[in-house]
């Protein structure tokens, strides 16, 4: 069973890592919503740090084009175990 925690402000090492949408309605720092498509719940982190405006840019897996926004990095997990960072 994978368990997933909250990705932190200081983690690293997080480019290429799986994540949770921990919202159905993800937002960028300044609260707007992410472009991502409805329903998306899983994405991959495209960043190795949180950014000074406390968001990771993502894109969505799976898809013929892959979708890419900015999250607030406290609204995605990742998997406990596993990568630089935890």
């Amino acid at each position: 069973m994978t368990v997933w925690r909250r990705v932190r402000a200081t983690d690293t090492g997080l480019n290429g890592r799986a994540a949770r949408l921990l919202t159905s309605e993800p937002t960028d720092d300044a609260g707007w919503p992410a472009d991502l498509p409805a329903g998306a719940t899983e994405v991959v982190i495209v960043e190795d740090t949180p950014s000074p405006t406390a968001t990771l840019r993502v894109r969505t897996s799976g898809d013929d084009a892959p979708t890419s926004a900015r999250v607030r990095f406290d609204q995605l997990a990742v998997p406990e175990s596993g990568g630089a960072g935890c």
